[in-house]
Protein backbone atom coordinates (compact mmCIF):
# COMPACT_ATOMS: atom_id res chain seq x y z
CA UNK A 1 0.00 0.00 0.00
CA UNK A 2 1.56 3.21 -0.51
CA UNK A 3 2.37 5.75 2.25
CA UNK A 4 1.37 9.10 2.09
CA UNK A 5 5.29 10.21 1.53
CA UNK A 6 4.60 8.38 -1.74
CA UNK A 7 6.80 5.07 -0.41
CA UNK A 8 5.51 1.56 -0.19
CA UNK A 9 4.85 0.81 3.45
CA UNK A 10 7.09 -2.20 5.43
CA UNK A 11 4.33 -3.51 6.91
CA UNK A 12 0.93 -5.06 5.20
CA UNK A 13 -1.42 -4.40 8.17
CA UNK A 14 -2.52 -2.48 10.75
CA UNK A 15 -1.56 -4.71 13.63
CA UNK A 16 2.46 -5.03 11.73
CA UNK A 17 2.03 -1.20 11.39
CA UNK A 18 1.13 -0.67 15.20
CA UNK A 19 3.96 -3.04 16.21
CA UNK A 20 6.91 -1.59 14.01
CA UNK A 21 5.97 1.71 15.29
CA UNK A 22 6.10 0.92 19.27
CA UNK A 23 8.95 -0.95 18.34
CA UNK A 24 10.74 1.95 16.74
CA UNK A 25 8.99 4.04 19.65
CA UNK A 26 10.83 2.09 22.31
CA UNK A 27 14.30 2.51 20.01
CA UNK A 28 14.33 6.35 20.00
CA UNK A 29 12.97 5.99 23.70
CA UNK A 30 16.03 3.88 24.84
CA UNK A 31 18.53 6.25 22.62
CA UNK A 32 16.85 9.50 24.54
CA UNK A 33 17.92 7.67 28.04
CA UNK A 34 14.98 6.92 30.44
CA UNK A 35 12.37 9.54 31.96
CA UNK A 36 13.13 9.98 35.32
CA UNK A 37 9.97 11.79 36.93
CA UNK A 38 10.46 13.33 40.45
CA UNK A 39 6.47 14.76 40.58
CA UNK A 40 5.23 18.40 40.90
CA UNK A 41 6.43 18.72 36.75
CA UNK A 42 9.95 17.51 37.17
CA UNK A 43 11.64 15.00 35.00
CA UNK A 44 15.20 14.08 33.54
CA UNK A 45 16.58 12.16 31.41
CA UNK A 46 19.83 10.56 31.53
CA UNK A 47 21.79 11.39 28.10
CA UNK A 48 25.15 10.10 29.90
CA UNK A 49 26.00 8.48 33.04
CA UNK A 50 28.81 9.65 34.88
CA UNK A 51 31.46 8.03 36.57
CA UNK A 52 32.87 7.64 40.30
CA UNK A 53 31.31 6.55 43.67
CA UNK A 54 29.94 9.91 44.63
CA UNK A 55 26.45 10.97 44.34
CA UNK A 56 25.81 14.72 43.98
CA UNK A 57 23.65 15.73 47.22
CA UNK A 58 21.98 18.68 48.60
CA UNK A 59 24.62 21.14 50.22
CA UNK A 60 27.47 19.95 48.16
CA UNK A 61 28.99 22.38 45.62
CA UNK A 62 29.05 21.31 41.75
CA UNK A 63 30.42 23.04 38.56
CA UNK A 64 27.97 22.72 36.01
CA UNK A 65 27.49 23.54 32.17
CA UNK A 66 23.98 23.66 30.62
CA UNK A 67 21.75 25.17 28.06
CA UNK A 68 18.58 27.05 28.77
CA UNK A 69 15.66 26.48 25.93
CA UNK A 70 12.09 27.40 26.29
CA UNK A 71 9.40 24.99 26.37
CA UNK A 72 8.76 25.16 22.64
CA UNK A 73 12.90 24.26 22.51
CA UNK A 74 13.90 27.89 21.78
CA UNK A 75 17.56 28.21 22.83
CA UNK A 76 17.88 31.01 25.16
CA UNK A 77 21.51 30.43 26.21
CA UNK A 78 24.10 28.62 27.95
CA UNK A 79 27.25 27.82 29.58
CA UNK A 80 29.60 27.51 27.75
CA UNK A 81 28.26 30.87 25.19
CA UNK A 82 26.65 29.06 22.14
CA UNK A 83 25.71 32.59 20.72
CA UNK A 84 27.10 32.31 17.22
CA UNK A 85 30.83 33.23 17.09
CA UNK A 86 31.67 32.63 20.55
CA UNK A 87 34.00 30.05 21.41
CA UNK A 88 33.91 27.40 23.94
CA UNK A 89 36.62 28.35 26.58
CA UNK A 90 35.25 25.66 28.95
CA UNK A 91 33.30 27.85 31.35
CA UNK A 92 31.37 26.21 34.31
CA UNK A 93 28.86 27.57 36.76
CA UNK A 94 29.42 27.18 40.30
CA UNK A 95 25.81 25.52 41.86
CA UNK A 96 25.67 24.58 45.80
CA UNK A 97 23.46 22.52 45.87
CA UNK A 98 20.11 24.22 48.32
CA UNK A 99 21.51 27.68 47.52
CA UNK A 100 19.31 28.60 44.50
CA UNK A 101 21.80 29.18 42.40
CA UNK A 102 19.58 27.61 39.97
CA UNK A 103 15.66 26.77 39.55
CA UNK A 104 14.66 24.49 42.57
CA UNK A 105 13.23 22.15 39.56
CA UNK A 106 17.37 21.87 38.19
CA UNK A 107 18.72 21.87 42.02
CA UNK A 108 16.21 18.68 42.57
CA UNK A 109 17.49 16.86 39.20
CA UNK A 110 20.75 17.16 40.37
CA UNK A 111 20.44 15.13 43.26
CA UNK A 112 22.21 11.89 42.72
CA UNK A 113 24.06 13.08 39.68
CA UNK A 114 27.99 11.89 39.35
CA UNK A 115 30.50 13.45 37.68
CA UNK A 116 30.56 14.08 33.90
CA UNK A 117 26.62 13.01 33.94
CA UNK A 118 24.69 14.62 31.62
CA UNK A 119 20.69 15.67 32.15
CA UNK A 120 17.98 16.76 30.20
CA UNK A 121 16.22 18.41 32.53
CA UNK A 122 11.81 19.24 32.03
CA UNK A 123 10.28 21.51 34.18
CA UNK A 124 7.28 23.31 34.91
CA UNK A 125 7.79 27.72 34.20
CA UNK A 126 6.84 27.52 38.36
CA UNK A 127 9.64 25.58 39.10
CA UNK A 128 11.66 27.94 36.86
CA UNK A 129 14.07 31.33 37.04
CA UNK A 130 11.84 32.82 40.00
CA UNK A 131 12.70 30.24 42.05
CA UNK A 132 16.71 31.30 41.59
CA UNK A 133 15.81 34.89 41.77
CA UNK A 134 16.47 34.39 37.55
CA UNK A 135 19.68 33.20 37.95
CA UNK A 136 22.01 32.68 36.58
CA UNK A 137 21.77 35.17 33.81
CA UNK A 138 23.58 34.88 30.75
CA UNK A 139 26.72 36.87 29.72
CA UNK A 140 26.32 37.91 26.66
CA UNK A 141 23.76 40.67 25.54
CA UNK A 142 21.47 38.29 23.32
CA UNK A 143 21.19 35.69 26.22
CA UNK A 144 19.93 38.62 28.58
CA UNK A 145 17.57 39.79 25.96
CA UNK A 146 16.13 36.14 25.35
CA UNK A 147 15.74 35.95 29.33
CA UNK A 148 13.93 39.16 29.22
CA UNK A 149 11.56 38.62 26.73
CA UNK A 150 11.02 35.46 28.52
CA UNK A 151 10.39 37.31 32.04
CA UNK A 152 7.90 39.60 30.58
CA UNK A 153 6.03 36.59 28.74
CA UNK A 154 5.37 34.42 32.13
CA UNK A 155 5.14 37.12 34.49
CA UNK A 156 2.78 38.81 31.70
CA UNK A 157 0.77 35.22 31.41
CA UNK A 158 0.96 35.38 35.72
CA UNK A 159 2.79 32.08 35.37
CA UNK A 160 5.50 33.73 37.68
CA UNK A 161 5.40 36.47 40.48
Amino acid sequence: APTPGGGKAKCSNVEECREAGEARFAELEQERGALVRLGQGISYRERARGSGEVEAQEGDTLQVSFSVYTGSGNFMYGIPTREPGARDGGETYTVRLGNHDVPVAVERALIGAKRGSVRLIEMTPALGFATSDWRPMPATFAGKQRVERYRKLLTGNGLQP
